[in-house]
């Protein structure tokens, strides 16, 4: 063999050694790939304390016209049942369910189905209509209390998941990422979500939130749908402010919060910069009812608040997460600028 011939041939040898090493990786005894279980395990924690929730009443029925009761219902026929579905999960060991207060007013009875299928009659407890969160009671006892966890070390880009019934479809699950935490919105200036991008639908409602770990971390709610009816913002009321709602509801029925009576956003850095400010903290008022309690206080619309009760506001989620605990109305104390020059009101 001519050398030109022996140097081709070796390098065509030393060309198909790569090929070779990723052709014939090494097998090792008893190794054997599994496929990915998912969420399955954190899914497994949560799932048992999840339910499904039904509330149902009957109707009377009307004429297309609106003149009143039906030929049916003026012979004595059976009035129409209505229904509605949605969502719940435990939030002891002992029988107490928290679901969304839409899903259970107005209804004559309240069903809840468990994980093993059994449904059992629930007793409705309270409703608290300002964060549409119910506390029902049903007559079973848990092995172990539900693993609950906590909203506040959600991140954004933390998976996360929801457990309901969307559609009536039994137990669903979907899963997402937190896409932001604190969201406040003008139009419920007291309370505060989590966003996630969470495929929510009708049953939904009232079902848990559950991190990687599989803790429940909060309560799903809604769904937003923007102008172009494009979802992909949802969102869940944090588990902290359901144990809060939970424990005024079993101790007394009702959520007796006051309210502010006035609507706030985030000070913008266009806003800011026409107030001749070096920052956004704070959070704007942008109206006063009359008659509130806002009004009583002396706030005004373009206020900035900046404090209350001695704690400091960066932003609208802090005056809204000091609106949510706040009960006793005397002593209030709101620190605000305006016109640039600090101020501070009190409620006596």
């Amino acid at each position: 063999m001519t050398e030109p011939a022996v140097r081709r041939r070796h390098l065509l040898s030393l060309l198909a050694l790569p090929m070779l090493g990723a052709c014939a990786a090494p097998v090792v005894p008893g190794l054997v790939p599994r496929a990915s279980t998912g969420f399955a395990g954190a899914l497994a924690r949560a799932l048992p304390y999840a339910v499904g929730v039904y509330g149902s009443a009957h109707r009377r029925v009307e004429d297309e016209s609106g003149a009143g009761p039906t030929a049916d219902a003026e012979r004595g026929a059976d009035p129409q049942p209505y229904a509605r579905i949605g969502a719940g999960f435990m939030v002891d060991a002992q029988g107490l369910v928290v679901t969304a207060g839409h899903v259970v007013t107005d209804t004559d009875q309240v069903v809840v189905k468990l994980d093993d299928q059994r449904v059992l009659a629930a007793q409705v407890i309270g409703i608290d209509a300002d964060t549409d969160i119910a506390l029902l009671r049903i007559d079973y006892r848990a092995p172990r209390a539900p693993p609950l966890g906590r909203a506040s070390t959600l991140r954004p880009g933390h998976w996360v998941l929801a457990i309901g019934e969307p559609y009536g479809l039994n137990r669903s699950v979907s899963a997402g990422v937190v896409g932001g935490t604190d969201r406040h919105f003008v139009d419920e200036p007291e309370l505060l979500y989590l966003q996630t991008d969470l495929a929510l639908n009708p049953g939904n409602s009232g079902g848990p939130l559950v991190d990687a770990g599989g803790n429940i971390v909060g309560m799903n709610v809604r769904t937003v749908i923007g102008a172009y009816g494009a979802p992909g913002v949802s969102l869940s009321i944090p588990i902290e402010v359901v144990n809060e709602v939970v424990a005024e509801l079993l101790s007394s029925g009702s959520v007796t919060r006051p309210r502010l009576g006035a609507e706030f956003v985030d000070l913008s850095p266009t806003v800011a910069l026409m107030r001749g400010r070096r920052d956004t903290s704070g959070a704007l008022v942008t109206a006063v009812r009359p008659g509130s309690l806002a009004e009583r206080l002396g706030l005004q619309v373009d206020d900035i608040v900046v404090g209350m009760q001695d704690r400091p506001i960066a932003n609208s989620a802090d005056l809204a997460r000091l609106l949510l605990s706040w009960r006793v109305l005397a002593g209030t104390r709101l620190r605000v600028l305006r016109d640039g020059q600090p101020r501070d009101l009190r409620l006596e």
